[in-house]
């Protein structure tokens, strides 16, 4: 019996300590017809208490999807952007991103892309971010 109940008790510690992952106000920014890499901003919220890592990302609208930050006025690529626990992390105008490059057509305002967030100890969320006008600081993703 207090085998038992030990063992549930560690079992909702080790539940409690985990990433609690929660994409908010995801969208992607328009850009002209002929341009064909635009991105993706949202807030990263983790109420876990545990660190977790955006690792990568896909888009149902481009070939190639990418984890960006913009530093000094120049982007670079990074393998993965970390999510402290109790933390909210913003992917802004400006700062860190999802690159979705190559589209594959032109996007529409209103239009929704669905992007799939792969995290490292969370697995898997797939969000439906609206396409808007840019907000913010412009800043140009040529290759």
């Amino acid at each position: 019996m207090v085998r038992a109940v030990l063992f549930g008790l560690s079992a909702v510690a080790l539940a409690l300590a985990q990433p609690k992952i929660e994409v908010k106000d995801p969208w992607v920014r328009l850009v002209p017809p002929k341009s064909k890499n635009t991105a993706a901003y949202m807030k990263i919220e983790n109420m876990g208490t545990e660190a977790d890592k955006l690792v990568d990302a896909s888009g149902n609208v481009s070939k190639i999807t990418e984890l960006h930050e913009t530093v000094e006025g120049k982007m670079r690529r990074l393998k993965a952007i970390e999510v402290p626990a109790g933390k909210t992390v913003e992917l802004k105008p400006g700062g860190l991103h999802v690159m979705l490059i190559e589209l594959k057509e032109p996007l529409k305002e209103g239009q929704t892309v669905e992007i799939t967030l792969k995290f490292e100890k969370s697995g898997e969320i797939k969000v439906q971010a609206p396409v808007k006008k840019g907000m913010g600081g412009m800043h140009h993703h040529g290759h």
